[in-house]
């Protein structure tokens, strides 16, 4: 843990100096560990998970012996937040915080304990997450838009102010349906410097249940969180100027049979946007550059940085059909929404529309005016001339172009 990378996005110094304040007016062993600004740059770092090879214990046998699916899924985000939010996560295992498995409400559930607060419950059963986290990130979050609560409440997460006696009035109780919401919710920054901020805190104070602390508890889920760190992990969200690998999708068996669903042309779109995506990612990947999908948790089709550092975005459109104008213009609003929900969490992207084809001679115009580059499915000879005529932000903008 050191304080080596400078906080972006949401936060500033500022917020690393202030939390250094709070936590070293506190006496606490856990700073022959670490040390408060460290804990503090931590925080609001990019999220990156306590290693596999410092586990608080080794095992006999596997870790999901005898767990079904629900079960082990449960264990796998249990140990996954606590590798996740937990200060110096193995060394303090025992000494700050415990994982145990109790039986509440819906049945057994692995809770989580930060110094003397509970901060996460888990049921196995995977009905039910919930989540304590400090309220001043999740706050100044909505203040900047990059908190939207309008997508929580699609989602069912639940959110009230917690009433606990720790620091009763800054903190939020989150609650989720299930443990893929759970996760979705969890990967967004502004949450996890929550659940960080808030078990830096409690971790820091006194902790009164070494007596409950069963290693082989906290071993099994530790186990278990590497099958939710594996292939494109949380910690490397943006890192690489991606979230994940690009994964073509899937299109399901049974599609509906309402007469105005053409399951045909929506085969025919699916495969389309598949192929778009793997040229372009074929395309820069033979020019050195790494494409993946998703970038900050805004699902972009596809994401990628240049050589040169710069950050884009694309928003891939099939045209199947006489859809083009449809098309376009519903993939023009999408990058640009992504473009200004990335800002919003101090990510400067340049937005891309990539389309099958383009017949109608106004629309280079109409993405040059608003800054976005447009490539053409069978125009790959000038896809890179394209991509390196980026359009900075604060330049002067472009007068509409005259259609020929």
């Amino acid at each position: 843990m050191t304080t080596e990378s400078v906080p972006t996005g949401l936060w500033s110094a500022d917020d690393v100096e202030e939390l250094t304040e709070m936590l070293a007016a506190r006496r606490s062993r856990l700073w022959q560990l670490t040390q408060p600004a460290d804990l503090a740059a931590w925080v609001f770092a990019d999220p990156e998970p306590a290693p596999l090879d410092s586990a608080p214990a080794a095992l006999d046998g596997h870790w999901a012996d005898g767990l079904d699916e629900p079960q082990r899924a449960a264990w796998a985000l249990a140990g996954w937040v606590a590798r996740m939010t937990v200060p110096d996560a193995a060394p303090t295992a025992g000494r700050h915080w415990l994982l145990s498995r109790v039986n509440e409400g819906h049945g057994p559930l692995l809770r989580l304990t930060v110094g003397v607060l509970e901060t996460l419950g888990v049921y196995e059963s995977g009905e039910e997450v919930w989540l304590r986290v400090a309220g001043a990130p999740v706050v100044h979050a909505m203040d900047a838009g990059a908190a939207d609560l309008e997508e929580w409440g699609r989602r069912g997460i639940d959110m009230q102010e917690d009433r606990t006696k720790t620091l009763a009035e800054e903190k939020l109780l989150l609650t989720c349906p299930d443990i893929d919401t759970a996760l979705w919710l969890l990967r967004q920054p502004p949450v996890m410097a929550a659940a960080r901020m808030l078990n830096a805190w409690v971790a820091a104070g006194p902790f009164p249940f070494q007596s409950r602390y069963r290693a082989e508890v906290a071993g099994r889920a530790w186990q278990a969180a590497e099958t939710l760190l594996a292939g494109a992990p949380p910690a490397e969200t943006g890192a690489r100027g991606f979230d994940r690998e690009y994964a073509g999708p899937a299109v399901p068996a049974d599609l509906p049979a309402q007469r105005s669903f053409d399951a045909a042309a929506y085969r025919a779109g699916v495969s389309e946007h598949d192929r778009l995506c793997r040229a372009l990612i074929n395309h820069l990947t033979a020019e050195g550059v790494r494409v993946g999908a998703g970038l900050h948790g805004v699902p972009v089709d596809l994401a990628w940085r240049d050589a040169d550092g710069r950050q884009f975005i694309a928003e891939v459109k099939s045209l199947v059909g006489d859809n083009e104008i449809e098309q376009l213009r519903l993939g023009l609003g999408q990058v640009l929404e992504y473009r200004h929900r990335l800002a919003a969490r101090g990510v400067v992207a340049t937005p891309v529309l990539f389309v099958s084809r383009c017949t109608d001679r106004s629309w280079p115009a109409i993405c040059r005016d608003n800054g976005v580059i447009l490539l053409q499915g069978q125009g790959d000879s000038e896809w890179m001339a394209a991509l390196t005529k980026v359009h900075r932000p604060g330049a002067a903008p472009i007068r509409p172009s005259s259609p020929d």
